[in-house]
């Protein structure tokens, strides 16, 4: 009997494999992928699953414990002292220029404040991740999705800008 070497249950770079794999955007399917997440934190424990910034120490700022984590995730450009009320604006106003899929995400934009407590949010671009989930949730395919980053790239959109719309679709959905 032959035995073919393994990695352990537990090795980073396998779960990192098998989710991308299962992405959506790799053409996998996004209930798999969901529970991919669910069955590494149960395999792997609490602290490898957790989210970087919950890794982090008392003080230390939530990107910092990204970097060292080595997982910032990729976001759009969002020049440093963009004006967040300008920015909500500008896409409220793409929004009623434009009738497509795009226009319409962007019109859930029509009660997004500035908030105190999400100042960091409101100071970054969107992370792609964010964009993704958006497209997903929004039913685009593959094409629509690219459609989509480039449209909150040109804006831009800032990661509270996305996560805002990604709460407004998740209320609405079923």
């Amino acid at each position: 009997m032959s035995r073919t070497p393994t990695l352990l249950a537990t090795d980073r770079a396998m779960w990192r494999k098998l989710k991308a794999r299962a992405h959506p955007d790799a053409g996998g399917d996004h209930e798999l992928f969901v529970w991919t997440g669910s069955l590494e934190a149960l395999v792997c424990g609490s602290e490898q699953s957790r989210r970087p910034e919950d890794r982090r120490e008392p003080g230390e700022p939530r990107c910092q414990a990204y970097r060292e984590a080595g997982e910032e995730p990729a976001r759009v450009s969002y020049p440093r002292g963009t004006d967040f009320w300008e920015a909500t604006r500008r896409a409220l106003w793409h929004a009623s220029a434009i009738a497509d899929g795009y226009g319409r995400l962007l019109s859930l934009l029509e009660d997004c404040w500035p908030l105190d407590g999400m100042w960091r949010e409101q100071e970054r671009g969107a992370s792609y991740k964010r964009l993704a989930a958006i497209g997903h949730m929004a039913g685009m395919e593959a094409a629509e999705r690219s459609g989509w980053y480039r449209v909150a790239k040109s804006m831009p959109l800032s990661d509270r800008h996305a996560g805002h719309i990604l709460s407004r679709l998740e209320r609405r959905a079923p």
